[in-house]
Protein backbone atom coordinates (compact mmCIF):
# COMPACT_ATOMS: atom_id res chain seq x y z
CA UNK A 1 0.00 0.00 0.00
CA UNK A 2 1.63 3.28 -1.05
CA UNK A 3 2.21 5.74 1.68
CA UNK A 4 -0.07 8.85 1.85
CA UNK A 5 1.54 12.23 1.42
CA UNK A 6 2.48 14.37 4.05
CA UNK A 7 0.02 17.24 3.17
CA UNK A 8 -2.74 14.40 3.03
CA UNK A 9 -2.01 13.77 6.60
CA UNK A 10 -1.93 17.48 7.45
CA UNK A 11 -5.46 17.77 5.84
CA UNK A 12 -7.16 15.10 7.23
CA UNK A 13 -5.03 14.89 10.85
CA UNK A 14 -8.41 14.72 12.68
CA UNK A 15 -8.92 11.22 11.92
CA UNK A 16 -5.40 10.02 11.64
CA UNK A 17 -4.98 6.65 12.96
CA UNK A 18 -4.78 5.72 16.72
CA UNK A 19 -1.72 2.84 17.32
CA UNK A 20 -1.99 2.23 20.97
CA UNK A 21 -2.31 3.03 24.60
CA UNK A 22 -4.20 5.88 27.05
CA UNK A 23 -2.31 9.18 27.29
CA UNK A 24 -0.87 10.21 30.99
CA UNK A 25 -1.63 12.79 33.44
CA UNK A 26 0.17 14.82 36.01
CA UNK A 27 -0.57 17.49 38.38
CA UNK A 28 -3.72 19.30 38.25
CA UNK A 29 -3.33 22.04 35.12
CA UNK A 30 -5.55 24.65 34.18
CA UNK A 31 -5.53 24.71 30.66
CA UNK A 32 -3.54 23.21 28.23
CA UNK A 33 -0.24 24.68 26.71
CA UNK A 34 -0.28 22.95 23.63
CA UNK A 35 2.33 23.79 21.22
CA UNK A 36 2.99 27.29 22.69
CA UNK A 37 5.13 29.98 22.25
CA UNK A 38 5.69 30.08 26.14
CA UNK A 39 7.58 26.97 25.94
CA UNK A 40 10.41 28.94 23.51
CA UNK A 41 11.39 31.08 27.16
CA UNK A 42 14.20 28.99 28.03
CA UNK A 43 14.70 30.67 31.60
CA UNK A 44 12.50 31.68 34.62
CA UNK A 45 12.07 35.08 35.81
CA UNK A 46 14.89 34.82 37.88
CA UNK A 47 17.21 34.65 34.43
CA UNK A 48 19.13 31.12 36.07
CA UNK A 49 17.12 27.61 35.21
CA UNK A 50 16.06 26.75 31.59
CA UNK A 51 12.56 25.91 31.42
CA UNK A 52 10.56 23.03 29.68
CA UNK A 53 7.13 22.37 29.80
CA UNK A 54 6.26 18.47 29.43
CA UNK A 55 2.72 17.68 28.43
CA UNK A 56 0.57 14.27 29.09
CA UNK A 57 -2.84 12.83 29.38
CA UNK A 58 -3.16 11.28 32.89
CA UNK A 59 -5.51 13.83 33.93
CA UNK A 60 -7.77 11.54 35.73
CA UNK A 61 -8.55 11.42 39.44
CA UNK A 62 -7.07 8.75 41.21
CA UNK A 63 -10.59 7.06 42.39
CA UNK A 64 -11.44 7.06 38.57
CA UNK A 65 -7.83 5.40 37.61
CA UNK A 66 -5.13 4.72 39.83
CA UNK A 67 -2.37 4.26 37.10
CA UNK A 68 -2.72 8.14 36.72
CA UNK A 69 -1.80 9.53 39.98
CA UNK A 70 0.97 7.40 39.82
CA UNK A 71 2.28 8.43 36.53
CA UNK A 72 1.88 12.08 37.93
CA UNK A 73 3.73 11.25 40.90
CA UNK A 74 6.97 9.64 39.09
CA UNK A 75 6.85 13.05 36.98
CA UNK A 76 6.96 14.93 39.89
CA UNK A 77 9.66 12.92 41.44
CA UNK A 78 11.86 13.93 38.18
CA UNK A 79 11.06 17.60 38.84
CA UNK A 80 11.82 18.03 42.06
CA UNK A 81 15.26 15.70 41.48
CA UNK A 82 15.94 18.32 39.13
CA UNK A 83 14.84 21.00 40.34
CA UNK A 84 18.03 22.85 40.56
CA UNK A 85 18.96 22.70 37.68
CA UNK A 86 16.03 23.01 35.65
CA UNK A 87 12.15 24.01 35.68
CA UNK A 88 10.19 20.91 34.59
CA UNK A 89 6.25 22.39 34.39
CA UNK A 90 4.20 19.65 34.15
CA UNK A 91 1.10 19.95 32.99
CA UNK A 92 -1.81 17.27 32.23
CA UNK A 93 -3.97 17.69 29.24
CA UNK A 94 -7.81 16.77 30.06
CA UNK A 95 -8.52 15.80 26.36
CA UNK A 96 -5.91 12.95 26.98
CA UNK A 97 -3.60 11.61 24.34
CA UNK A 98 -5.85 12.73 21.56
CA UNK A 99 -6.39 15.61 22.33
CA UNK A 100 -2.51 16.60 22.49
CA UNK A 101 -2.42 14.80 18.86
CA UNK A 102 -5.12 17.20 17.69
CA UNK A 103 -3.99 20.16 18.95
CA UNK A 104 0.00 19.55 17.47
CA UNK A 105 -1.35 19.26 14.35
CA UNK A 106 -3.34 22.57 14.43
CA UNK A 107 0.22 24.55 15.73
CA UNK A 108 2.33 22.91 13.60
CA UNK A 109 0.81 25.05 10.94
CA UNK A 110 1.58 27.85 12.81
CA UNK A 111 4.97 26.40 13.17
CA UNK A 112 4.93 25.92 16.64
CA UNK A 113 5.36 22.37 18.79
CA UNK A 114 5.51 21.34 22.18
CA UNK A 115 8.93 21.32 24.36
CA UNK A 116 8.01 17.47 25.02
CA UNK A 117 4.51 15.80 25.26
CA UNK A 118 3.32 11.85 25.70
CA UNK A 119 1.47 11.25 22.43
CA UNK A 120 -0.15 8.19 24.10
CA UNK A 121 0.01 5.96 20.45
CA UNK A 122 -1.41 8.55 18.09
CA UNK A 123 1.59 8.95 15.76
CA UNK A 124 2.25 12.62 14.93
CA UNK A 125 5.84 11.89 13.62
CA UNK A 126 5.50 11.62 10.32
CA UNK A 127 3.80 15.16 10.25
CA UNK A 128 6.13 16.69 12.32
CA UNK A 129 9.15 15.42 11.02
CA UNK A 130 8.46 16.80 7.57
CA UNK A 131 7.83 19.85 9.32
CA UNK A 132 11.08 19.81 11.07
CA UNK A 133 9.81 20.04 14.37
CA UNK A 134 11.14 17.38 16.12
CA UNK A 135 14.15 15.73 17.43
CA UNK A 136 15.33 12.50 16.01
CA UNK A 137 16.11 10.74 19.53
CA UNK A 138 18.65 7.65 17.53
CA UNK A 139 21.91 9.34 18.43
CA UNK A 140 21.16 9.73 22.18
CA UNK A 141 19.84 5.60 21.98
CA UNK A 142 23.15 5.14 19.83
CA UNK A 143 25.96 6.47 22.24
CA UNK A 144 24.91 5.46 25.23
CA UNK A 145 23.42 1.13 25.81
CA UNK A 146 21.22 1.75 29.00
CA UNK A 147 18.80 4.35 27.52
CA UNK A 148 18.91 1.70 23.96
CA UNK A 149 17.77 -1.37 26.56
CA UNK A 150 15.36 0.69 28.06
CA UNK A 151 13.17 1.38 25.25
CA UNK A 152 13.39 -1.85 23.90
CA UNK A 153 11.62 -2.92 20.51
CA UNK A 154 10.71 0.98 20.82
CA UNK A 155 14.65 1.18 18.96
CA UNK A 156 13.30 -1.40 15.56
CA UNK A 157 9.94 -0.42 15.58
CA UNK A 158 10.02 3.11 15.34
CA UNK A 159 12.79 3.51 13.26
CA UNK A 160 12.04 4.98 10.01
CA UNK A 161 13.17 4.50 6.52
CA UNK A 162 15.37 7.51 6.95
CA UNK A 163 17.22 5.97 10.24
CA UNK A 164 15.91 7.83 12.83
CA UNK A 165 14.01 7.98 15.38
CA UNK A 166 11.38 10.21 16.65
CA UNK A 167 9.85 8.76 19.47
CA UNK A 168 9.98 5.77 22.18
CA UNK A 169 7.70 4.98 24.57
CA UNK A 170 7.93 4.19 28.49
CA UNK A 171 4.97 1.43 28.49
CA UNK A 172 4.27 -1.08 25.53
CA UNK A 173 1.28 -3.56 24.05
CA UNK A 174 2.09 -6.61 25.45
CA UNK A 175 -0.22 -8.80 23.73
CA UNK A 176 -0.31 -12.79 24.15
CA UNK A 177 -3.47 -14.70 25.78
CA UNK A 178 -5.14 -15.91 28.80
CA UNK A 179 -6.20 -19.36 29.17
CA UNK A 180 -7.93 -21.34 31.97
CA UNK A 181 -6.27 -24.00 33.77
CA UNK A 182 -9.34 -25.75 35.34
CA UNK A 183 -11.26 -26.16 31.98
CA UNK A 184 -8.08 -27.29 30.05
CA UNK A 185 -7.75 -30.10 32.98
CA UNK A 186 -11.45 -31.20 32.40
CA UNK A 187 -11.09 -31.54 28.74
CA UNK A 188 -8.05 -33.71 29.11
CA UNK A 189 -6.02 -31.03 27.29
CA UNK A 190 -2.49 -29.92 26.94
CA UNK A 191 -2.18 -26.45 28.03
CA UNK A 192 -0.32 -23.81 26.17
CA UNK A 193 2.33 -23.29 28.73
CA UNK A 194 3.17 -27.58 27.55
CA UNK A 195 2.27 -26.29 23.57
CA UNK A 196 5.52 -26.97 21.54
CA UNK A 197 3.91 -25.91 17.79
CA UNK A 198 0.40 -24.98 16.46
CA UNK A 199 -0.51 -28.43 16.15
CA UNK A 200 -0.76 -29.15 20.41
CA UNK A 201 -3.39 -25.51 19.45
CA UNK A 202 -5.17 -27.28 17.09
CA UNK A 203 -5.22 -30.46 19.22
CA UNK A 204 -6.22 -28.62 22.73
CA UNK A 205 -8.78 -26.70 21.18
CA UNK A 206 -10.11 -30.33 19.62
CA UNK A 207 -10.14 -31.29 23.21
CA UNK A 208 -11.80 -28.61 24.59
CA UNK A 209 -14.95 -28.73 21.70
CA UNK A 210 -15.41 -33.04 22.51
CA UNK A 211 -15.84 -32.07 26.17
CA UNK A 212 -18.10 -29.41 25.84
CA UNK A 213 -16.21 -27.04 26.44
CA UNK A 214 -16.31 -23.25 24.31
CA UNK A 215 -12.73 -22.90 23.52
CA UNK A 216 -12.71 -19.06 22.60
CA UNK A 217 -15.13 -16.08 22.12
CA UNK A 218 -14.32 -14.00 19.39
CA UNK A 219 -15.68 -10.86 17.53
CA UNK A 220 -15.12 -9.17 14.37
CA UNK A 221 -12.37 -7.07 15.77
CA UNK A 222 -9.76 -7.51 18.80
CA UNK A 223 -9.43 -10.75 19.50
CA UNK A 224 -9.65 -11.85 16.64
CA UNK A 225 -7.63 -9.91 14.98
CA UNK A 226 -5.06 -10.68 17.64
CA UNK A 227 -5.46 -14.38 17.23
CA UNK A 228 -4.70 -13.38 13.32
CA UNK A 229 -1.42 -11.85 14.06
CA UNK A 230 0.20 -14.23 16.60
CA UNK A 231 -0.28 -16.89 13.93
CA UNK A 232 1.14 -15.17 11.30
CA UNK A 233 4.22 -15.32 13.44
CA UNK A 234 4.37 -19.17 13.13
CA UNK A 235 7.10 -19.32 10.22
CA UNK A 236 9.91 -17.44 8.93
CA UNK A 237 8.12 -16.96 5.20
CA UNK A 238 4.62 -15.57 7.70
CA UNK A 239 6.71 -13.27 9.64
CA UNK A 240 8.51 -11.55 6.42
CA UNK A 241 4.80 -11.17 4.85
CA UNK A 242 3.34 -10.09 7.80
CA UNK A 243 6.47 -7.32 8.55
CA UNK A 244 5.53 -5.73 5.21
CA UNK A 245 2.51 -4.84 6.51
CA UNK A 246 1.17 -1.11 4.92
CA UNK A 247 4.27 -1.96 2.04
CA UNK A 248 2.63 -5.14 0.67
CA UNK A 249 1.30 -4.92 -2.60
CA UNK A 250 -0.49 -8.08 -2.91
CA UNK A 251 -2.02 -10.21 -0.81
CA UNK A 252 -1.66 -13.39 -3.13
CA UNK A 253 0.52 -14.25 -0.75
CA UNK A 254 0.72 -18.68 0.60
CA UNK A 255 1.47 -17.73 3.96
CA UNK A 256 -1.32 -14.99 3.93
CA UNK A 257 -3.76 -17.80 2.66
CA UNK A 258 -2.36 -20.29 4.91
CA UNK A 259 -3.43 -17.79 7.92
CA UNK A 260 -6.71 -16.81 6.97
CA UNK A 261 -7.56 -20.97 6.26
CA UNK A 262 -6.47 -21.10 9.89
CA UNK A 263 -9.17 -18.74 11.15
CA UNK A 264 -11.82 -19.96 9.20
CA UNK A 265 -11.24 -23.86 9.78
CA UNK A 266 -9.52 -24.25 13.04
CA UNK A 267 -10.54 -20.93 14.70
CA UNK A 268 -14.35 -19.58 13.68
CA UNK A 269 -15.95 -22.50 12.82
CA UNK A 270 -14.97 -24.20 16.18
CA UNK A 271 -17.35 -21.64 18.30
CA UNK A 272 -20.99 -21.39 17.14
CA UNK A 273 -22.71 -18.22 16.46
CA UNK A 274 -23.65 -17.34 20.41
CA UNK A 275 -19.76 -16.84 21.12
CA UNK A 276 -19.09 -14.27 18.07
CA UNK A 277 -20.04 -11.21 18.54
CA UNK A 278 -20.34 -8.21 16.34
CA UNK A 279 -17.02 -6.20 17.40
CA UNK A 280 -17.01 -2.89 18.02
CA UNK A 281 -15.41 -0.95 21.07
CA UNK A 282 -18.63 -2.02 23.63
CA UNK A 283 -18.53 -5.34 22.44
CA UNK A 284 -16.46 -7.36 25.12
CA UNK A 285 -18.62 -10.60 25.51
CA UNK A 286 -15.75 -12.36 24.70
CA UNK A 287 -13.75 -10.79 28.08
CA UNK A 288 -17.10 -11.48 30.27
CA UNK A 289 -17.07 -14.79 29.15
CA UNK A 290 -13.68 -15.87 29.68
CA UNK A 291 -13.48 -14.50 33.15
CA UNK A 292 -17.03 -16.12 33.87
CA UNK A 293 -15.46 -19.32 33.17
CA UNK A 294 -17.79 -19.83 30.44
CA UNK A 295 -14.50 -20.30 27.88
CA UNK A 296 -10.84 -21.53 28.00
CA UNK A 297 -8.86 -18.88 26.11
CA UNK A 298 -8.94 -15.03 26.14
CA UNK A 299 -6.78 -13.15 23.49
CA UNK A 300 -6.31 -10.00 24.84
CA UNK A 301 -2.65 -8.22 26.09
CA UNK A 302 -0.90 -8.27 29.60
CA UNK A 303 -3.22 -5.43 31.30
CA UNK A 304 -6.22 -8.18 31.57
CA UNK A 305 -4.60 -9.37 34.24
CA UNK A 306 -6.55 -7.16 36.39
CA UNK A 307 -9.92 -9.01 35.09
CA UNK A 308 -8.86 -12.02 37.30
CA UNK A 309 -9.86 -10.60 40.71
CA UNK A 310 -12.90 -11.96 41.89
CA UNK A 311 -13.58 -13.71 38.74
CA UNK A 312 -16.10 -16.24 38.49
CA UNK A 313 -13.66 -18.76 36.79
CA UNK A 314 -11.87 -18.58 39.81
CA UNK A 315 -8.04 -15.87 39.83
CA UNK A 316 -6.21 -18.94 40.30
CA UNK A 317 -7.13 -20.65 37.71
CA UNK A 318 -6.34 -17.74 34.89
CA UNK A 319 -2.76 -18.12 33.70
CA UNK A 320 -1.24 -16.04 31.03
CA UNK A 321 0.65 -17.26 27.56
CA UNK A 322 2.12 -16.46 24.47
CA UNK A 323 1.94 -17.94 21.00
CA UNK A 324 3.70 -20.93 19.84
CA UNK A 325 5.01 -21.39 16.44
CA UNK A 326 5.83 -24.17 14.03
CA UNK A 327 9.33 -23.90 15.21
CA UNK A 328 9.34 -26.59 18.26
CA UNK A 329 9.60 -24.83 21.24
CA UNK A 330 10.04 -21.57 20.20
CA UNK A 331 7.53 -18.86 20.91
CA UNK A 332 5.79 -15.19 19.67
CA UNK A 333 4.34 -12.30 21.44
CA UNK A 334 2.91 -8.72 19.62
CA UNK A 335 4.35 -6.13 21.16
CA UNK A 336 3.58 -2.29 19.95
CA UNK A 337 5.09 0.80 20.96
CA UNK A 338 3.92 3.60 18.74
CA UNK A 339 4.60 7.12 19.08
CA UNK A 340 4.83 8.42 22.89
CA UNK A 341 7.37 10.35 23.95
CA UNK A 342 8.47 13.61 21.34
CA UNK A 343 11.04 16.57 22.12
CA UNK A 344 10.77 19.91 19.93
CA UNK A 345 13.02 21.06 17.98
CA UNK A 346 12.80 24.37 18.93
CA UNK A 347 14.39 23.33 22.44
CA UNK A 348 17.67 25.01 22.81
CA UNK A 349 20.48 22.65 24.46
CA UNK A 350 20.14 23.07 27.64
CA UNK A 351 16.20 22.18 27.41
CA UNK A 352 16.78 19.70 24.80
CA UNK A 353 19.19 17.58 27.64
CA UNK A 354 16.55 18.15 30.25
CA UNK A 355 13.77 16.40 27.72
CA UNK A 356 16.53 13.68 27.00
CA UNK A 357 17.13 13.46 30.65
CA UNK A 358 13.46 12.82 31.59
CA UNK A 359 12.88 10.35 28.57
CA UNK A 360 15.84 8.35 29.89
CA UNK A 361 14.41 8.37 33.30
CA UNK A 362 10.55 6.91 32.45
CA UNK A 363 12.87 3.70 30.47
CA UNK A 364 14.75 3.07 33.01
CA UNK A 365 14.93 -0.07 35.11
CA UNK A 366 13.58 1.38 38.22
CA UNK A 367 10.48 3.00 36.79
CA UNK A 368 10.24 0.07 34.36
CA UNK A 369 9.66 -1.93 37.42
CA UNK A 370 7.75 0.28 39.02
CA UNK A 371 5.31 0.48 35.78
CA UNK A 372 4.54 -2.73 35.82
CA UNK A 373 4.58 -3.31 39.60
CA UNK A 374 1.94 -1.07 40.22
CA UNK A 375 -0.40 -2.50 37.90
CA UNK A 376 -0.14 0.63 35.04
CA UNK A 377 1.37 -2.02 32.19
CA UNK A 378 4.09 -3.49 30.70
CA UNK A 379 7.78 -1.59 30.16
CA UNK A 380 9.82 -2.30 26.94
CA UNK A 381 13.14 -2.32 29.05
CA UNK A 382 14.99 -5.39 28.70
CA UNK A 383 17.02 -4.85 31.76
CA UNK A 384 14.26 -5.38 34.27
CA UNK A 385 14.65 -7.72 36.81
CA UNK A 386 11.68 -10.42 36.77
CA UNK A 387 12.16 -12.35 39.41
CA UNK A 388 12.85 -9.62 41.83
CA UNK A 389 9.46 -7.99 40.43
CA UNK A 390 8.09 -11.98 41.14
CA UNK A 391 8.94 -11.62 45.08
CA UNK A 392 8.03 -8.13 45.32
CA UNK A 393 4.58 -8.03 44.19
CA UNK A 394 2.10 -9.69 46.78
CA UNK A 395 -1.28 -9.68 45.10
CA UNK A 396 -2.44 -12.90 42.61
CA UNK A 397 -2.99 -9.84 39.79
CA UNK A 398 0.25 -8.30 40.14
CA UNK A 399 2.01 -11.48 40.37
CA UNK A 400 0.02 -12.51 36.57
CA UNK A 401 0.75 -9.08 35.04
CA UNK A 402 4.51 -9.94 36.37
CA UNK A 403 4.18 -13.23 34.57
CA UNK A 404 2.45 -12.35 31.49
CA UNK A 405 5.01 -9.24 31.08
CA UNK A 406 8.35 -11.99 31.06
CA UNK A 407 6.56 -14.35 29.03
CA UNK A 408 5.98 -11.38 26.03
CA UNK A 409 9.42 -9.84 27.08
CA UNK A 410 11.13 -13.36 26.46
CA UNK A 411 9.41 -14.77 23.21
CA UNK A 412 11.43 -15.68 20.68
CA UNK A 413 9.82 -13.80 18.04
CA UNK A 414 8.24 -10.14 18.79
CA UNK A 415 5.86 -8.47 16.21
CA UNK A 416 3.80 -5.65 16.14
CA UNK A 417 0.05 -5.59 16.43
CA UNK A 418 -2.11 -6.41 13.19
CA UNK A 419 -3.36 -2.52 13.06
CA UNK A 420 0.01 -0.97 13.50
CA UNK A 421 0.93 -3.50 11.03
CA UNK A 422 -1.27 -3.30 8.52
CA UNK A 423 -3.09 0.08 9.17
CA UNK A 424 -6.13 1.09 7.05
CA UNK A 425 -6.44 -2.97 5.69
CA UNK A 426 -6.66 -3.83 9.21
CA UNK A 427 -10.28 -2.67 9.03
CA UNK A 428 -10.79 -4.46 5.34
CA UNK A 429 -9.15 -7.81 6.83
CA UNK A 430 -11.68 -7.74 10.25
CA UNK A 431 -14.52 -7.02 8.16
CA UNK A 432 -13.52 -10.52 6.57
CA UNK A 433 -14.08 -12.46 9.64
CA UNK A 434 -18.08 -13.19 9.73
CA UNK A 435 -18.57 -14.02 6.07
CA UNK A 436 -15.65 -16.55 6.84
CA UNK A 437 -17.25 -17.60 9.79
CA UNK A 438 -20.79 -18.40 8.05
CA UNK A 439 -19.07 -19.49 4.88
CA UNK A 440 -20.19 -17.18 2.64
CA UNK A 441 -16.70 -15.78 1.75
CA UNK A 442 -13.97 -18.32 0.97
CA UNK A 443 -9.65 -17.81 1.14
CA UNK A 444 -9.88 -16.22 -2.40
CA UNK A 445 -12.69 -14.30 -1.71
CA UNK A 446 -10.88 -12.26 0.98
CA UNK A 447 -7.40 -11.95 -1.42
CA UNK A 448 -9.68 -10.70 -3.78
CA UNK A 449 -11.49 -8.25 -1.75
CA UNK A 450 -8.50 -6.82 0.30
CA UNK A 451 -6.31 -6.94 -3.26
CA UNK A 452 -9.50 -4.56 -4.60
CA UNK A 453 -8.85 -2.51 -1.58
CA UNK A 454 -5.25 -1.96 -2.23
CA UNK A 455 -5.97 -0.91 -6.02
CA UNK A 456 -8.76 1.43 -4.59
CA UNK A 457 -6.28 2.86 -2.04
CA UNK A 458 -3.19 3.98 -4.58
Amino acid sequence: MKKKLISLLLCSAMVASMVVGCGGGSEEAAETPAATEEAEVTEEADGELPTITFVHGYYHDESEWAAAAEMRAIYQEFADAHKDEFNFVIVADESGAEGIYNTALNDLGAGNFYDIADFGGWDITPVASAAGAIVDLKPYLDEDAAFKAGVGVCYDQNLTADGAIYSVREQIEGVGFWYNEALFAEAGAKVPSEWSTWADFNEAVDALVAAGITPFGLNAGWPTNILLAGYSQRSEASRAFYADGKAVESFDDETFKESIAFMQENVLQKIDAANFGPGGDDDEAYRTAFFDGETAMLFNGVWDAGGSVDCAAGAENIKPAVFPTDEAGKSAALLSGGCGFVVGSHLDEAQTAAAIEFIKYMTSPEIAARIIEKGIGMAPSTEVDYDALAEKVTTDDAKLLVEACRLCQNADYQALGLGNTFGDAEGEIQAKYAGLKDGSKTVDDVVAELNDFLAAAE
